[in-house]
């Protein structure tokens, strides 16, 4: 049972706070700001790895549900007046803690092909992403993928079809991925790269209490700053984004939402009695999903990014917690020269 409420909970934490890694996106501009902003040329390469991974803690137990180290490139290939065209090239992808998390499992199965598909894109001057050029190849890669994948998931595990059923999940899935906007959900290292470009953000340290946009209070401290050089790698002009979020709903909001989001996935009979062991595990708590957010946003001064990284707390109602970190990091560099 809790080893499927672990997906359930980031399906919820999914839509609860939608919103919230824009926040960063939507300071008003002061006179104290750094911007944002590219100054890429033609054939500029970064090598960047990719390390993710989730722990769930119950009852101060804390478990690795899953650990992966992704490495790929990004490429310029074309840079005009109105901004870039660019390519992210898959490299590798390694599982460190292989527990056979769904997720993992299905990021594993997908690569064999992801890997061969460099992903096309276009960002404006101020390098903020655009268009998606090949997203139909991506999703038509998919959307083939998707059933291969799948006849391997529930051949390996024959009993998930009775708890997950197939066509559901892969329906959802495909659904997920049959737009543009859907293809560039798929490549979500784009928007931890490149989200904050075309922004300025405040150098003073600002709060702020707001609500996401299905209505649950989101509490944000937000700050920017030049840091000191700390090694040979690093430039004069290289520049620091941080914040942190907190989003917060009452155990009845925590209820309503999972009970909303359940029967999409699972079948009707694992929906109740999830439903329902939620319900008596929240029955005498205020409290209900809280979601802390900490995000460190390193450039170059260039616009370049440095070094990407988030940590993501998930406590539903005390009883369990869920910690998730992804950070990107570069590794190797080719820089032309700006004109």
């Amino acid at each position: 049972m809790k080893k499927l409420l672990t997906f359930i909970y980031m399906v919820c934490l999914a839509m609860a706070v939608h919103s919230q890694g824009m926040t960063l996106q939507n300071e008003e501009k002061t006179d104290s700001t750094i911007s944002v902003i590219s100054y890429f040329c033609k054939n500029d390469t970064m090598e960047y790895q990719r390390t993710h991974g989730k722990m769930k803690i119950v009852d101060n137990d804390t478990t690795v549900t899953s650990s992966t180290i992704e490495k790929f490139m990004i490429v310029v290939t074309d840079s005009t007046s109105n901004g870039y065209e660019m390519e992210l090239i898959p490299v590798s992808f390694e599982v460190e803690d292989d527990t056979n998390d769904f997720q993992t499992t299905l990021s594993k199965l997908l690569w064999e092909d992801y890997k061969n598909v460099h992903c096309r894109f276009t960002t404006d001057e101020l390098g903020c992403v655009q268009h998606i050029q090949n997203w139909r190849e991506i999703r038509d890669m998919l959307k083939k993928n998707y059933k291969t994948v799948f006849d391997s998931l529930y051949t390996s595990m024959p009993m998930m079809d009775s708890i997950m059923p197939r066509k559901q999940l892969e329906n959802l899935l495909i659904l997920g991925s049959s737009t543009e906007d859907g293809v560039k959900g798929q490549y979500d290292e784009l928007d931890i790269l490149f989200g904050l470009h075309g922004n300025q953000v405040t150098m003073e340290p600002v709060e702020s209490d707001d609500v996401t946009e299905a209505g649950y209070p989101i509490h944000s401290c937000i700050e920017s700053f030049y840091p000191a050089p700390q090694d040979e790698y690093d430039c004069e002009g290289d520049y620091v984004v941080q914040a942190r979020t907190v989003t917060k709903l009452t155990g009845d909001d925590t209820k309503n939402l999972l009970g909303s989001t359940l029967g999409v996935i699972f079948n009707q009979e694992m929906t109740d009695s999830i439903d329902k062991y939620m319900n008596e595990a929240l029955q005498d708590k205020k409290e209900g999903l809280t979601t802390t957010c900490y995000e460190k946003y390193c450039y170059f001064f260039n616009g370049w990014p440095k070094l990407m990284q988030k940590i993501e707390e998930v406590n539903v109602g005390s009883i369990v917690k869920r910690v998730s970190f992804d950070s990107i990091e570069w590794t190797s560099r080719r820089w032309e020269t700006y004109h």
